[in-house]
């Protein structure tokens, strides 16, 4: 969960081959996220979902030595797309994990001509308003999913209404979109901060992807232990963090 990166590429190849397994006649869409720190590894990766059958890709551009134009991220995005030229390609971009900060509006409107199989981007970034730009840029042809699960309300508003969030979330957004799509805002407003309570007890007991495999253990899913230098939540952390969740009424 969020960890990608701290796996070998063929650990990673490992975890997409038993994700398209386990989703088989269960789950409409598996996309793989193929993002590394370098270009051979990213290509290598695209190719094996292609052979594996996954549904599309999503690819980070490498965040050590960052490219500086988005010129360079089309460049190498092309590269990574042309892998796994049957599957839909996505660009991943959440910049206050990456330091990456560039315009994926301006992406799009550089890639579209070069990457054929280009579907759009998973945007995770902080910046509402670029989140609109991506939305709307290209006449609004491409997709755009959100990755973060405290804009989900704000994000129906302009209509991005693809979320990728952890998935003890989903219930919460499912009520969200259904009463948006109703028009009781008041009930998407409660819910919406229910998503954001969520986040706020996360940060508390620890934050992050060690108190996010913590809440899944909790709900009863054990997903393993974080990885280096990542480091578990305490004892007193997941007690907390299984206290505050139950008042909230997650567990």
């Amino acid at each position: 969960m969020g960890e990608g990166m701290s796996l070998t590429v063929a650990e990673r190849k490992q975890a997409a081959e038993s994700w398209v397994r386990a989703c088989k006649n269960k789950l409409k869409y598996v996309i793989i996220q193929v993002g590394t720190g370098d270009l051979r590894s990213s290509k290598e990766l695209a190719q094996h979902c292609q052979q594996i059958g996954a549904t599309a890709i999503a690819c980070l551009a490498p965040s050590y030595t960052k490219p500086t134009s988005v010129d360079a991220v089309v460049d190498y995005m092309e590269q990574v797309a042309a892998a796994a030229p049957d599957l839909p390609f996505y660009l991943y971009d959440i910049n206050f994990m990456t330091g990456i900060y560039l315009d994926s509006d301006e992406f799009l409107e550089k890639a579209g001509s070069r990457i054929p199989n280009l579907r759009g981007l998973k945007y995770s970034c902080k910046e509402l308003p670029k989140l609109l730009d991506c939305k709307t840029c290209c006449g609004g042809k491409y997709q755009v999913m959100l990755g973060s699960d405290e804009q989900l309300l704000t994000a129906l508003s302009i209509g991005v209404n693809v979320p990728v969030l952890n998935g003890f979330v989903g219930p919460t957004f499912d009520k969200l979109r259904t009463a948006f799509r109703k028009g009781d805002m008041d009930e998407a407003q409660r819910q919406q901060r229910i998503a954001r309570q969520i986040v706020v007890i996360t940060a508390k007991h620890g934050g992050g992807i060690p108190a996010v495999k913590s809440i899944m253990e909790l709900l009863g899913l054990d997903l393993g232990p974080v990885r280096l230098p990542l480091l578990p939540i305490t004892a007193q952390q997941k007690e907390g963090l299984k206290r505050d969740l139950k008042k909230l009424g997650l567990l």
